[in-house]
């Protein structure tokens, strides 16, 4: 049998062991954890490396990509600010470290402090940088006093580092290595002094590189910094940390890139919304409070909507239906106001392109001091999506959103008045719709993630309808709260409706008395209904016949002539799929109309309220004169021949439909939701993290299968010349049992090249071959056994032999990487394994190496 080392055949072939906290580049160049076997990928070309195989090293330092975190890492001069960039585990976990302004270069740092044996002591030191306005920095340890240290400053654009040692520091080697995407692994390898601690530091270079001063804007992004005891930076071994406590929820997203809500005291495990293959990463942020109210209902005061026609009761990246949707033309801007609590303020919200053709605006302003910050102009619409305006970021969201976001930089003193801006800053024409959501101003120099305000239900004078916990609509009673499901997810946590007063005109809105209730109708029935709460409708069974103009179920109520008006009602298809958006001709499948004239598709919306259960919505303006007052659906003589039912119908004259107002005998007013709404403080995440050992990786070929020749057969491996830590040998190697084993190993060297030698271990009694140098950095080794014993070949060199056999029916095991007891592993990449279960040549065995 012969195989490489594919996924397949690895699963088949191999068990696996170890390597736990282990990560490994995947074959998009991103550096992700893997507690499975680690196939190994070049992050700058993608091309596989082959099975990463390490021995145990341990990451001394804590919250290894979390520089915020103090006192774990204290600073001076300079500012981490976390979620600043893209690192390289593809998500916005990168820190901006900036040097303060005014900080002359080499001063600003952030610093951790371990503890260690009073021994001088070698280790590897690495993080990864990529530029951020300064391309500069160094890297530098010391021990408990600074007359022991090493400081090496580097340059990220051209891959150089130089080095500058005092007292009993030894430098060992240094370099920085190409991580793909911009960003670069800084590697330092020294030899400490004796004393009983250890200080490792990353100081930001300022704009012009390693002198000037800094302006608190230009730094490096950093993220995984590591250190080791060992000669040489291994793969990185995130840091294990865990929430311990938040007195408060806390926003996350999760698998399906759905924003949630974590209770009190629940960590978060978040994945990336723009990239959910990648694995989560738990949060651990400070506090921030958002000091914006009704945050997620854009439609309500104190925004002041500009003007613009706002609608509510679209999806929001929290799976809540109170995104709202901007259109039509603005005449002031849409603003909300808040007393500032910091000098430096960060504002942050949601966006998403429905049919905007043209900027969305944004603006932070001191209106105390009537001073404007730096605006930007967000463009949602064409195939790449961005922001101008320097300072502002926008990142994705996922599902079409965007999160744009802005710090402060003009004076802001306590206590002043700042307005943020959304959508609209002044008069605009109507360049379409887009949506909006989840605005929140935070003191701090950064955004954090998502803090709803919190809505408190004060009343309400008449009944409201809301979907309970099963997706059942269900009426509140005049003044209860309306806590409410979105049914078409009910895993998404309910929340406080809050709507104008709005008023169905439409009587009988559920056709309670079957056709008697449609009062004008052609080629309609009466239908039972058992979705949502309802139990009665009406139903088109049948498509019109060729040559009818149109079958049709409509009412008559009396509209006022050039006034808006929005129809809506429940439809589910007869074939259980979606319906076509409602027009007149072509292939939809019905119209919406009011006062006998079809709404455009553009005016109409439709919405997946659960189980194939759609609600649709048209809106129109009425003419100058209103000749027919006949409103509902129609199904034109050239629409599709699916057939379906209908319920719930309801007209307002409003921009958008409202929630379900049922109807009887009589007109129904909903009247409007009143409630409180107070800025929100999401608690610190208390958290712990330890020092993180990744434990060595163990391969074995399952000879259990029935697949293995215990008698005679052949294995061959194409592998990186094993870079060595220490002195002794390392197996790469081994198969046999408690009675003997054979395999190969390497001792110790460099880089670059190593000493191999076949052995076989009989009753304790290692029997070597003579070693051989195989320059790297790829090697080739092949080893034969069989009844005239053992055969080893290396990069196409003679043939090595050992006269006595060990294989045989005691043969347990075939490792890669290690000893039969689970030990003596090296650091290297297997790029090909096989086995044949037949004793080759020597000269096939030799040919297998070339």
């Amino acid at each position: 049998m012969t195989t490489t080392l594919t996924d397949k055949n690895f699963t088949e072939l191999f068990t696996y062991s170890g390597g736990t906290n282990g990560t490994c580049v995947n074959s998009q160049g991103l550096i992700q954890p893997s507690p499975t076997p680690r196939f190994d990928f070049d992050p700058i070309t993608k091309a596989s490396k082959g099975l990463l195989i390490e021995s145990p090293r341990q990451n001394l330092l804590l919250f290894s990509s979390r520089f915020d975190r103090y006192p774990t890492w204290t600073r001076s001069n300079a500012t981490p600010v976390p979620e600043a960039a893209v690192a390289p585990n593809g998500r916005w976990d990168a820190c901006k470290l900036i040097l303060n302004s005014g900080a002359a270069a080499g001063l600003g740092h952030v610093v951790q402090t371990v503890a260690k044996a009073a021994t001088a002591t070698t280790y590897a030191y690495s993080f990864y940088a990529k530029a951020g306005g300064s391309s500069s920095g160094w890297i530098y340890a010391r021990g408990a006093s600074s007359a022991d240290s090493i400081s090496i400053p580097f340059n990220l654009t051209t891959m150089t580092a130089a080095g500058v040692v005092s007292g009993g520091f030894v430098e060992v080697s240094k370099r920085v290595v190409d991580a793909g995407n911009g960003w670069r692994r800084v590697e330092l390898v020294f030899t400490s002094d004796a004393s009983a601690a250890l200080v490792a530091a990353i100081y930001p270079g300022s704009s012009v590189g390693t002198s000037g001063s800094g302006d608190g804007v230009a730094g490096i992004y950093i993220w995984g910094a590591q250190l080791e005891t060992g000669a040489f930076a291994s793969s990185y071994i995130p840091s294990v940390d865990a929430v311990t406590a938040r007195s408060s929820i806390g926003s996350y997203y999760d698998p399906k890139g759905i924003l949630r809500y974590a209770a009190a005291g629940v960590a978060r495990n978040s994945y990336e919304p723009s990239n959910l293959i990648l694995p989560p990463v738990l949060m651990v942020e400070e506090q921030r409070t958002n000091i914006l109210l009704k945050s997620g209902d854009m439609h309500l005061s104190p925004w002041t909507g500009g003007g613009m026609s706002r609608v509510t009761g679209r999806l929001a990246p929290d799976g809540t239906l109170r995104a709202v949707e901007f259109s039509g033309t603005s005449i002031t801007p849409n603003t909300q106001s808040a007393v500032a609590t910091a000098t430096v303020m960060t504002y942050s919200i949601y966006l998403k392109n429905v049919s905007r053709t043209a900027n969305v605006d944004l603006l932070l302003r001191n209106t105390t001091t009537a001073t404007n910050d730096i605006g930007a102009g967000v463009i949602l619409h064409g195939a790449n999506p961005l922001i101008s305006g320097a300072g502002w970021e926008m990142r994705d969201a996922g599902n079409g959103w965007f999160r744009c976001t802005y710090t402060s930089k003009i004076a802001i003193a306590v206590g002043d008045v700042l307005t943020v801006y959304a959508v609209v800053s002044g008069p605009r024409a109507d360049n379409g719709a887009c949506l909006a959501w989840g605005a929140q101003l935070e003191a701090g120099a950064f955004a954090t993630s998502y803090i709803p305000s919190t809505e408190t239900f004060t009343s309400r004078a008449s009944i409201g309808t809301y979907f309970d916990a099963t997706g059942v609509m269900k009426t509140a009673a005049a003044g209860a709260a309306r806590m409410t499901y979105n049914p078409a997810d009910l895993t998404i946590a309910p929340w406080l409706m809050q709507e104008v007063s709005s008023t169905n005109l439409l009587t009988e809105s559920e056709f309670r008395n079957g056709l008697a209730d449609a009062s004008v109708r052609i080629g309609c029935a009466a239908a039972s209904w058992s979705e949502l709460g309802f139990t009665t409708g009406i139903a088109f069974p049948a498509p019109p016949p060729a040559g009818t103009f149109a079958f049709y179920a409509a009412k008559s109520p009396v509209l006022a002539p050039s006034t808006t008006y929005v129809i809506s009602c429940f439809v589910k298809m007869d074939d259980g799929g979606a319906p076509s958006m409602p027009a007149s001709g072509g292939a939809a499948d019905f119209a919406l109309v009011i006062a006998n004239a079809p709404i455009s598709p553009t005016a109409c919306t439709m919405t997946h309220i659960g189980g194939g259960v759609y609600r649709l919505t048209g809106t129109r303006t009425t003419d100058a004169s209103v000749p027919s007052t006949v409103s509902g659906i129609w199904k034109y003589g050239t629409n599709s021949a699916r057939t379906f039912k209908f319920t719930g119908l309801q007209m307002e004259q409003a921009l958008s439909a409202s929630s379900y107002i049922p109807t009887t005998t009589a007109t129904v007013t909903r009247l409007a939701d009143i409630a409180s709404s107070a800025a929100t403080t999401r608690q610190a995440d208390t958290a712990t993290s330890v020092a993180t050992t990744r434990a060595l990786d163990s391969v074995r070929i399952d000879t259990t299968r029935g697949w293995f020749n215990a008698a005679e057969g052949t294995v061959f491996m194409e592998l990186e010349v094993p870079r060595m830590s220490d002195t002794g040998t390392k197996t790469v190697l081994e198969f046999g049992g408690v009675g003997g084993r054979m395999g190969v190993s390497y001792s110790a060297g460099n880089f670059t090249n190593g000493v191999a030698y076949g052995y076989t271990v009989i009753d304790g009694t290692t029997l070597a071959t003579p070693p051989k140098v195989l320059p790297g950095p790829i090697a080739k080794i092949a080893m034969s056994y069989g009844t005239e014993g053992v055969r080893f070949a290396y990069n196409n060199q003679p043939i090595q032999k050992v006269a006595t056999p060990i294989a045989g029916p005691g043969t347990t095991y075939l490792g890669l990487g290690s000893t039969y007891g689970g030990g003596n592993c090296p650091f290297f990449r297997i790029r090909a394994a096989r086995y044949q279960p037949q004793k080759l040549t020597d000269a096939e065995v030799v040919a297998l190496t070339a």
